[in-house]
């Protein structure tokens, strides 16, 4: 991502593991993704309070596309196969 690129985030997640689907989701689908988290959360594993928790952040012209590829988790229509529910088929 070149550094004009407006970032915004797209959800939070509680842990560096979760944050890992979601990129994987994302980058496999061709959304550039990175994450913002706290450092005390990776080092203990810690998600209390909201410590721990990590931001993913999307390039904002990627922001509904991201929305639908997380709306289509949550709603266990995500597939792994190159013809998913999201419609490209």
């Amino acid at each position: 991502m070149s550094p004009q690129t407006n970032e915004v985030e797209l959800t939070r997640v509680p842990g560096g593991i979760n944050a890992e689907s979601v990129l994987a989701a994302l980058r496999g689908r061709g959304i550039p993704a990175t994450t913002r988290g706290e450092v005390i959360g990776a080092i203990y594993g810690l998600t209390l309070d909201g410590l721990g928790e990590v931001s993913i952040l999307v390039p904002e012209e990627y922001l509904d596309e991201a929305r639908l590829i997380l709306a289509a988790a949550e709603n266990g229509d995500l597939s792994t196969s190159d013809s998913d529910a999201l419609g490209s088929s």
